[in-house]
């Protein structure tokens, strides 16, 4: 009996739920986590692929896994059950322990050049100032001729 890791995906709320229901029927699952460190904030661990589960498994137990508790669905093309390999599974382990001990760090810098995705003023290249919350960014803008210090949403830039 081969054993192939299944894509499933499960319920966000109830991961808790899944998590013991697999380990109950003895499944042996995978839920890659990182850990991600902003300015200003501490270092916090998130799922690397929010919503989906990585369960190792043979064809046979298919059915047992689809009514697992918890489970939303496994991922399916047509007829072809998704499946990823071991060295992808060992890869998703090795990163996640990496950033165990070192954090992914945000993407954003003070001094660089940003783009207004959203807004009255979207397109508009603005530097960046300062980082005063988890959110926020303080950026500076050129406007009717003279330099204003605005403070916009991280989420409406693009780096």
């Amino acid at each position: 009996m081969k054993k192939n890791w299944l894509v499933a995906t499960y319920k966000i709320n109830e991961l808790r739920r899944v998590e013991s229901n697999l380990l109950n029927q003895k499944f042996d699952y995978c839920l890659p986590k990182i850990t991600t460190k902003k300015i200003n904030s501490n270092p916090k661990v998130e799922e690397l692929f929010p919503g989906y589960i990585f369960v190792n498994t043979s064809f046979e137990n298919y059915s047992a896994l689809k009514y697992t508790m918890g489970i939303r669905n496994i991922i399916k093309f047509g007829n072809n059950i998704s499946c990823i390999s071991d060295e992808e599974i060992e890869v998703m382990q090795m990163v996640e322990e990496t950033s165990k001990i070192d954090p992914a760090a945000s993407q954003i810098q003070i001094g660089q050049d940003v783009m207004i995705a959203k807004g009255s003023l979207t397109g508009s290249i603005v530097k960046v100032c300062s980082l005063p919350s988890k959110e926020r960014v303080s950026v500076l803008l050129s406007f009717l001729g003279s330099v204003r210090r605005v403070t916009i949403p991280e989420k409406d830039l693009i780096f």
